[in-house]
């Protein structure tokens, strides 16, 4: 447990439960594959994106995750060649960031997400903070982007709400298409809800279920406050029930409610990965929502309570899994598209969200560490060293991500789905939803004990 370094011999063990130590547990995100991935998308270069890709494929093999006790099953359908198995440019349009809202993230970290979706015809999440309307308001006026070579985003959002200005392509568009309204309901409003493409209605977050959420006072700046028609300073908090939901056909008079505040939008509700959800999606369908989310206890916002990273919550292959069974077998199926996030990091881990029923898919931490967050655990102190999980200006300007290494990454896991469903025999990314029967259990994990 102590190593055979004499001078660590005598010391306690360093844990490494929350924070990453060089003797402790050992998790899935390491300095190694941070590094790696960081590197990858910096450069380009698809060699070192399968790297880290390896790490964390083999380390789901460390049983570390539900997903790593299974194995693909080859051999049921012959290969086929790669061109022509569905393009990467199609696949990435099935994946979203995650609702991280603005408060939580900083207006350059989440600008970036929404410029890097808006790129490559998927989705970024506003969370749920509101988002500011210079983001849109030309952009639905005009009917198309108004941005133009040679703006950036300080000239959209404005230069006293910009600490690291970041230079934009003809064309771009920093809309995110998913708005999220959650119990809160911070910086909803008409014009808010008119400007999305989905609205999500947060039910619970992966990471705590049934907490609701927080944004310490320190993180909340007058920008942040303006936002949310708050006060700078103070902390907000979305509390667990929505208190105009406490039955399903509440639920269901609030899909109703969006519809009509905008009929062009589809509706998405947010559940969490329980025992029991396949019925409660059941419930979200019948209630006539276009889209579900299941969302896993693995993925989650780095400013939850420490009890509930670690024991709250269960995976998101589980809650899909019955979800699936459940709406095929009530034939609901057909009416809704599924999404599943929950610390989605490989084409592996898409492929497989894909066998046990998922359309869609949410990358949250992902897309942050692209950006170049280190994971120093600090997303609720407003220290982060990176500029990405903070509201200080200062650290702010040490912000060192861009659209395009974003769009680099969701790329690279599109190819890798590629070359998975090209083992598998499979040309379209349809024809494998729900394919369950392409899964084996790991040889070796049928052990009785």
């Amino acid at each position: 447990a102590f190593g055979a370094d004499p001078v660590l011999a005598a010391g306690l063990d360093a844990g490494g439960e929350y924070h990453y130590r060089v003797r402790g547990e050992e998790h899935m995100w390491t300095p190694d594959s941070i590094a790696k991935l960081q590197h990858a998308t910096r450069s380009g270069s698809f060699a070192t994106y399968k790297e880290y890709a390896a790490l964390i494929n083999d380390q789901g093999r460390k049983l570390k995750t539900l997903r790593g006790l299974f194995e693909l099953r080859h051999g049921v359908r012959p290969p086929v060649p790669l061109s022509e198995v569905e393009p990467a440019k199609e696949i990435v349009k099935r994946f979203a960031t995650g609702a991280m809202s603005l408060g939580s993230i900083s207006t350059e970290a989440h600008s970036v997400l929404a410029i890097a979706m808006n790129r490559i015809g998927g989705k970024s999440n506003t969370g749920e903070g509101g988002e500011d309307a210079m983001r849109y308001r030309a952009e639905l006026r005009a009917g198309h982007s108004t941005i133009a070579d040679g703006d950036t985003i300080a000239t959209v959002i404005g230069k006293d709400r910009i600490e690291r200005d970041i230079s934009l392509k003809a064309g771009d568009s920093l809309r995110s298409k998913i708005k999220q309204v959650a119990s809160g309901r911070f910086g909803v409003t008409a014009e808010y809800l008119t400007s999305a493409d989905q609205i999500q209605i947060k039910m619970a977050q992966g990471a705590k279920p049934g907490e609701g959420g927080q944004l310490p006072g320190h993180k909340v700046s007058e920008y942040i406050a303006k936002l949310r028609f708050s006060v700078p300073g103070v902390g907000l908090i979305s509390p667990p029930p929505h208190h105009d939901i406490y039955s399903i056909e509440d639920l269901a008079q609030l899909i109703h409610d969006l519809k009509n505040a905008n009929p062009r939008a589809s509706i998405s509700v947010k559940l969490v990965s329980e025992i029991g959800v396949g019925t409660v999606a059941a419930g979200v369908a019948k209630a006539k929502s276009d889209h579900v989310t299941i969302s896993g206890y693995d993925g989650g916002t780095g400013a939850s309570p420490v009890s509930s990273i670690k024991h709250a919550g269960i995976p998101w292959e589980i809650g899909l899994a019955e979800t699936q069974q459940t709406l095929v077998l009530n034939g609901l199926r057909g009416r809704v598209r599924l999404e599943t996030d929950g610390q989605l990091k490989t084409g592996r881990d898409v492929v497989i969200g894909g066998l046990l029923g998922a359309d869609e898919f949410g990358f949250a931490t992902a897309p942050l560490v692209v950006e170049g967050c280190i994971m120093m655990r600090k997303c609720h102190l407003n220290t982060c060293p990176v500029g990405v999980a903070t509201q200080d200006p200062v650290l702010r300007r040490k912000f060192s991500g861009q659209p395009e290494h974003v769009v680099n990454y969701f790329f690279f896991v599109a190819e890798e789905v590629r070359e998975i469903m090209a083992q598998l025999g499979i040309r379209r990314f349809d024809e494998l939803i729900g394919r369950a029967d392409l899964l084996d259990t790991r040889k070796g994990v049928d052990h009785w004990k």
